[in-house]
């Protein structure tokens, strides 16, 4: 099972450009055709489409993360979405509060949902590494005006949520773990290098 997840991790990362910057935020996930928030077609990390009304975000997000969406389409769903929500804390926190929600709701059910868990956990460990995103000088300074992450959600943390998806049985989701700690890594040997 290890050997499979660590096979797993590699596949994905090797699939995925070498980029600086939170892998999260930064490493679009390609989804083909599967439908996701609105995207504008580009190379870059960071395709807003300036005509989406980010007032339904946190509606069109939950609907897109039906019980059969593929973990990849998922992934880029809650990238998406974080990347619209940087400009407007409240959006995070609202879609926070929502996702953590459904997870409440299938424990009080009595059925527990693993895609629910990695959902929070994916989407709260994504806003965590936006608020990093200045360290990386990726922004205009427009757009560091804009971007409005620093706090909030980012103060949680998503990635025992994700392992608990994993632990439940939670399909494809090994490999985004290698991301989280790839990331992770990186932090702390830069937080422990500002020390020095």
């Amino acid at each position: 099972m290890f050997f499979r997840n660590l096979l797993c991790a590699a596949v994905l990362l090797s699939a995925v450009p070498v980029w600086a910057g939170p892998p999260l935020i930064c490493h679009p996930i390609d989804i083909g055709d599967a439908k996701s928030l609105p995207w504008v077609d580009t190379k870059e990390w960071q395709g807003t489409d300036p005509t989406y009304n980010v007032a339904k975000l946190t509606g069109d997000t939950l609907a897109l993360l039906s019980p059969g969406t593929p973990t990849k389409v998922r992934m880029e769903t809650m990238r998406r979405a974080a990347i619209y929500a940087s400009k407007d804390a409240r959006l995070a926190d609202e879609l926070t509060a929502r996702l953590l929600a459904r997870t409440l709701d299938t424990e009080a059910a009595g059925k527990p949902d693993p895609n629910a868990w990695f959902d929070a956990g994916y989407f709260v460990e994504t806003l965590r590494q936006a608020t990093f995103i200045y360290r990386y000088n990726m922004l205009t300074p427009a757009e560091r005006t804009a971007w409005r992450l620093r706090k909030g959600p980012s103060a949680m943390d998503g990635y025992p949520w994700v392992q608990k998806a994993i632990r439940m049985g939670g399909k494809d989701m090994a490999p985004t773990i290698a991301l989280m700690e790839e990331y992770r890594a990186a932090d702390l040997r830069a937080s422990l290098d500002g020390q020095k």
